[in-house]
């Protein structure tokens, strides 16, 4: 599969992240993904979509108070299939260091009731080192900064 980077996402394209965000996020970041990017500048996106131009996975870097941070989301029928992967290591290749913050439990429900099954095994594995002393604890998000350097 082929990763189509771009510096801005068309409508169509932002929608369908939307939905993916809401499918595979936490309830509570429900319609959330547009936030992501208040007060943001310099950022890319990666996608990698099937034939039919359905965004089976995303990924985006950006610039927010000070710091380079990361985002990633890759569709649940398509996690295990490395695109997930292809995405990290291709925002590894353009960034020297770059921040995330990553749900670091298994305790939030998903709009299909499913857990929302925490990815930082996926990071820890990828290289990142994870900033345990370093978190969100609010009603909307229990995360954990993670941090990548390049060696």
């Amino acid at each position: 599969m082929e990763i189509v980077v771009t510096n801005h996402l068309t409508e169509y394209y932002s929608q369908q992240i939307n939905n993916l965000w809401n499918d595979e996020y936490p309830l509570s970041l429900r319609d959330r993904f547009h936030l992501l990017f208040d007060d943001a500048t310099n950022s890319k996106h990666y996608l990698i979509c099937d034939s039919e131009e359905t965004v089976l996975a995303w990924g985006a870097y950006f610039e927010k108070d000070s710091e380079i941070r990361f985002s990633i989301i890759v569709r649940e029928n398509q996690q295990g299939n490395g695109l997930g992967s292809m995405i990290i290591e291709r925002i590894k290749d353009d960034l020297d260091e770059f921040y995330g913050w990553v749900i670091d439990h298994d305790t939030d429900k998903k709009a299909n009731s499913e857990f929302y099954q925490s990815p930082l095994e996926f990071y820890i594995r990828h290289g990142f080192e994870v900033l345990t002393d370093v978190r969100i604890d609010t009603d909307m998000i229990r995360a954990v900064k993670i941090h990548y350097k390049k060696p």
